[in-house]
Parts: structure tokens; C-alpha cells; sequence
């Protein structure tokens, strides 16, 4: 069994690092331990269901979590970068988002919205029988069997919004300026604002940038691979403030 002490646990964790020594270790799953949160953690911690592990737990076993609308039972289970986690025998639907000097945090929703989720294209590759895979932020694998135009046209760091669980594609929204993105890392991760200015032509070492209007403190520059779009004239998602 893999342990993680609390000390040496990503400090987005909103758990207390001397009341014990050790925490929930992550599952290898969708995302990244360091961006992340453990099933149990979010019971516990975040919104304070149960008290112990065993009675979180208990509540994960019956099934009565579901992550993106398929039931998970894995108390270990990752859950990140907007995964929508919903309770149906209470109704309340969560959408996990960085929020500004916090780090990541579940973000309440309204059931209408629940259905639906950004996924930040990864990659894009042609697979066996000359078919497109498009890769998502959070693992998630589309295939298209008969290429299209529209499919040509998505781009990595592109944005897809589809439905969920039925992976259905509702939308694509491309990374362009006068869009709305959300700074998904670093330590500007949280702010979001209109898109001022992409600058992809630059020479070794430096890496392509983006500039950001509008957000809570102004102005704001960070790397490109930092930024996700979520919507053209307005986010198509509940944002933190």
C-alpha cells in the first residue's frame, strides 16, 4: 500500500499538515497526484460528510458518488481540472477549478451545468486505420472514425466541450484572442480574463506566451501551456471569483 505523508503532500491539499502523519495517496488515474484530489479527501475535508475515513469510505463503496456521471468506488480515485463530482441523494453538483492563491477547490454548480465539461486538447494523433485520437488534459481518448473538416480544425490546446459520460462533442472553442481563458497553472493559477494577446513565434529559450485582460488583479502574462480557453464571449462554465 502506498502512503503519503502530509507534510510532503501538494500544498493545494486543503487538509491539516500536523494533525497527522499521513494522508490519502492518490490512484494512478486522470491526473496527476500533484493535481489532484483524493475521493476520500473530498468527503472529509472539503465537505465534511464524515469524520472518519471508514465512513467516507463506506459512502464511496455504495456508490453514491459520481465523478463526470459514472459512479466510482474507489475512494483513492483522482479527481482534478474540471471533473464534475455530483451527489444525487443530496443534488449538489461540484466542479473541481483553480481557484486564485488557493490552488484547486470544488466550485458548486447548478445541475443544468453538470452534464457538461472543458477537456483541453493534449494531443493529436492518427491511430491503426488511419483514424484521429484526440487526447484530452484529463486522459480522455476521443476517435473519430471518419475524419472531417471539424475534426481537422481542433488543435492541441484547443478547447472541446462535450457532454459527460457519453463523451459526446457539444463544441469546440479554439485558443485565439478576444476568447475567454482560465490560467489552469503556475502561480497566476485561477485568474481568468479575455485573451489580449497569444505570442506562439519566439526563439529558444523562451516559450510562447499569453496575455490576459480583465481579470480581478489586471493585466496578466504566463506561459501558454499554462492557459486553457472556456469560451468565446463569456465562460461556458461557473468560474471561481
Amino acid at each position: 500500500m502506498v502512503h503519503l505523508k502530509r507534510l510532503a503532500a501538494p500544498p493545494h491539499l486543503d487538509i491539516k499538515v500536523k494533525e497527522h502523519v499521513f494522508t490519502v495517496a492518490p490512484s494512478p488515474g486522470p491526473h496527476s497526484k500533484t493535481e489532484c484530489i483524493p475521493l476520500l479527501l473530498i468527503l472529509r475535508e472539503y465537505l465534511q460528510y464524515a469524520e472518519r475515513a471508514e465512513e467516507a469510505k463506506k459512502i464511496i463503496k455504495a456508490g453514491k458518488i459520481l465523478v463526470d456521471g459514472r459512479v466510482v468506488r474507489d475512494y483513492k480515485f483522482p479527481v482534478g481540472l474540471m471533473d464534475v463530482l455530483s451527489i444525487p441523494e443530496t443534488g449538489e453538483n461540484y466542479r473541481v477549478l483553480p481557484v486564485y492563491r488557493k490552488g484547486l477547490r470544488l466550485i458548486e454548480i447548478p445541475s443544468e451545468e453538470s452534464g457538461i465539461k472543458l477537456g483541453r486538447v493534449v494531443r493529436k494523433m492518427h491511430v491503426s486505420g488511419a483514424k484521429l485520437q484526440i487526447t484530452l488534459h484529463d486522459g480522455r481518448n476521443i476517435l473519430f472514425k471518419d475524419v472531417n473538416e471539424e475534426a481537422r480544425k481542433i488543435n492541441t490546446k484547443d478547447t472541446l466541450k462535450i457532454a459527460v459520460p457519453s463523451q459526446t462533442i457539444l463544441d469546440h472553442i479554439e485558443l485565439r484572442e478576444g476568447y475567454y481563458g482560465l490560467i489552469i497553472r503556475g502561480p497566476k493559477q485561477g485568474l481568468h480574463g479575455r485573451i489580449a494577446e497569444v505570442k506562439r513565434d519566439v526563439v529558444y529559450p523562451s516559450k510562447p506566451t499569453v496575455k490576459l485582460s480583465e481579470t480581478k488583479i489586471g493585466e496578466v502574462s504566463t506561459i501558454l501551456d499554462y492557459v486553457m480557453v472556456v469560451g468565446r464571449e463569456k465562460p461556458e462554465i461557473t468560474l471561481p471569483e
